[in-house]
């Protein structure tokens, strides 16, 4: 029996299983091994009042949604959520108002918001901890007033390193796949002192966009290809163009 090629997921749940799912319909053998967790944030009670006076809300990522109090929630029904792309949008709320995707990036947002919202309106922005504030940057140029409204944070798994290292001088995957900047930070603080170059030289790296690849450059890889849009969809076809000849 021909073996599949293994894909290492970096993600964390709930996302991993979907990738995992995704990878195994492909004709691939996904490995879960998430980096990171998220957690929720306490969110005072002056920022859910701020909340509740904002024009319109943008998301970047499901996880603010499902980290939102249920204060914050009920703060924000009936108004207009415009989403990075269609993962995100299904995870909002059936008590909002219109909910719009720009099936994009942070960027695409940004022109979203403009093409739906008079410049000044106070635009809400749940996001996590980690970000890379391009979107409240690019609203902020466009001439609207974000207010940010932090409802996760994103931890290290603890026992990481030591599996992780243990996993690539074992057993090393043909592929691992990273879906954020941070999982690719974590990676390589966890191989950087390790002999593992001759093992790292035979792997595919898969990103989900061009700014975590730059992450990798120090990385010796057969090859680190990036999603030519930042979503999962795209990068599990992109795993699966590469790898399911092989």
């Amino acid at each position: 029996m021909t073996r599949r090629p293994r894909v290492l997921v970096t993600r964390p749940e709930p996302g991993a299983s979907r990738t995992a799912a995704a990878l195994a319909e492909a004709g691939l053998d996904p490995v879960v091994m998430p980096f990171t967790r998220t957690v929720g944030l306490p969110v005072p009670e002056d920022r859910i009042a701020a909340a509740g006076a904002c024009d319109a809300v943008v998301v970047t990522s499901a996880k603010a949604l499902t980290h939102a109090p249920a204060a914050l929630r009920a703060a924000l029904a009936g108004k207009p959520v415009l989403t990075v792309g269609d993962a995100t949008a299904a995870a909002v709320p059936d008590d909002a108002g219109r909910v719009l995707s720009a099936d994009g990036d942070a960027l695409a947002l940004a022109d979203l918001v403009a093409g739906e919202l008079p410049k000044g309106r106070s635009v809400l922005y749940l996001c996590g901890r980690v970000r890379t504030g391009t979107l409240e940057d690019a609203l902020s140029e466009a001439g609207y007033a974000p207010v940010l409204i932090e409802t996760y944070d994103v931890e290290k798994v603890s026992h990481m390193t030591d599996t992780l290292a243990k996993a690539l001088d074992e057993a090393p995957p043909d592929a691992i796949m990273f879906h954020s900047g941070v999982s690719a930070g974590l990676f390589l603080e966890a191989v950087v002192d390790q002999d593992l170059n001759e093992v790292l030289e035979k792997i595919d790296f898969f990103v989900i966009s061009e700014r975590v690849a730059r992450r990798l450059d120090a990385i010796p890889s057969r090859s680190v290809t990036a999603s030519p849009e930042p979503r999962d969809d795209a990068l599990v076809a992109c795993v699966r163009r590469v790898l399911a000849g092989r």
